[in-house]
C-alpha cells in the first residue's frame, strides 16, 4: 500500500479539533457560565415579578403606601442617600462584623481544638459553655452597651458571643465524628499524634468548620446590627431605628434590602473562600472517608 493510499485511513484515525482537551475545557467552562447566567437570569426574573406585583399592588391601593411603600419610592431614597448615608453607615457595622468574625473564628476554632485535645477539661466546663450558650443575646446586648458604651467595641461583643459559640462547636463536632477505625488504623501504621491531626483528623473536619464559620459570619452580621438597633453612633442598625422613628417605610425598606444583599454577597464570597482552599482538604477527606 502506497504513503497516499494510506493518508486518508490515518488522517480518518486524528482527533478531531472538537475532540482535543482544550476544546472540551473550553466548552465546559462556556457550559458553566452559561448555566450560572442562566440561574441568575431566573433569580432576576423572581425578583423583578415580585416587585412589579408589589408595585401594582400599591398604585391599585390594595396596599397602603404608607406602611409598605412601593419599590419606585424604594429606588428613590437609595439612589439619593446611597453615597452620604447608605455607605458610610454600612462600612462602620462591615467594620464590626470583621472583627467579631475574625475574633470568634480565631478563639472559636482553637478552644474546639483544645477541648478535644483535653477531654477532661471539656466535661468540666461543659455545663458553663451550655449556660452561656443558652442565654438570649437580645438580653446581653444592654449589658454590653453598659460595659463597652454605645462604640464599636459593644458591637463586637454582642457579635462575637454568637459567632464564638457556633464555631466551637463546628469545630468541635467536626473533629470528634473522626471514624474511631481510621484513628486506630493509623496508629497501627506507626503514625505519630501530629501526622494523625494533620492527615486524618483536621482534613476530616475541616469541612464542619467551615460550615460553622459561614454560619458564624452571617450571625456577626446580625449580632452587630442588634446591637446597632438598640444604642450604637453609626450603623446600619442606626439608621434603621432612626427612620422608624420618624415612620419613613421607605428608608427602612431600602436599608433592609441593602442588608440582604450586603448577607449574600457576604455568602458568596464565604463559598468561594472555601471552594477556593478546601480543594486539596475536601479531596484528602474524601480519600480518608473511603
Amino acid at each position: 500500500m502506497s504513503m497516499a493510499d494510506s493518508s486518508p485511513a490515518l488522517a480518518s484515525r486524528r482527533p478531531t479539533r472538537e475532540e482535543t482537551p482544550e476544546v472540551q475545557a473550553r466548552n465546559r467552562r462556556i457550559g458553566s457560565l452559561v448555566a450560572t447566567a442562566s440561574l441568575w437570569g431566573i433569580r432576576f426574573l423572581i425578583f423583578s415579578v415580585f416587585a412589579l406585583a408589589w408595585w401594582a399592588a400599591v398604585e391599585m391601593k390594595l396596599l397602603d403606601r404608607f406602611f409598605f411603600s412601593s419599590p419606585v419610592d424604594i429606588a428613590r431614597f437609595l439612589v439619593a442617600q446611597f453615597v452620604s448615608e447608605i455607605i458610610p453607615n454600612a462600612l462602620e457595622t462591615l467594620l464590626a462584623m470583621s472583627i467579631a468574625f475574625v475574633l470568634s473564628g480565631i478563639a472559636g476554632v482553637a478552644i474546639g481544638l483544645l477541648l478535644f485535645e483535653l477531654p477532661g477539661l471539656k466535661r468540666t466546663i461543659d455545663p458553663f459553655l451550655t449556660a452561656l450558650n443558652s442565654m438570649p443575646r437580645i438580653a446581653l446586648a444592654p449589658i454590653f452597651i453598659l460595659w463597652f458604651g454605645i462604640g464599636i467595641a459593644s458591637k463586637v461583643a454582642l457579635a462575637f458571643s454568637l459567632g464564638f459559640f457556633i464555631v466551637l462547636l463546628s469545630t468541635y463536632a467536626g473533629i470528634r465524628n473522626v471514624d474511631p477505625i481510621l484513628i486506630r488504623l493509623s496508629r497501627s501504621l506507626g503514625c505519630t499524634s501530629s501526622q494523625q491531626f494533620m492527615k486524618i483528623m483536621l482534613p476530616w473536619a475541616i469541612p464542619s468548620v467551615f460550615a460553622g464559620l459561614k454560619l458564624a459570619l452571617i450571625y456577626s452580621f446580625l449580632g452587630v446590627v442588634t446591637s446597632e438597633m438598640l444604642a450604637s453612633k453609626a450603623g446600619l442598625g442606626q439608621l434603621i431605628m432612626y427612620y422608624s422613628g420618624i415612620l419613613r417605610m421607605d428608608a427602612v425598606l431600602g436599608i433592609l434590602f441593602v442588608m440582604a444583599v450586603f448577607a449574600v454577597l457576604l455568602t458568596f464570597v464565604a463559598d468561594q473562600v472555601e471552594a477556593a482552599l478546601l480543594g486539596g482538604w475536601a479531596e484528602g477527606s474524601n480519600q480518608a472517608k473511603s
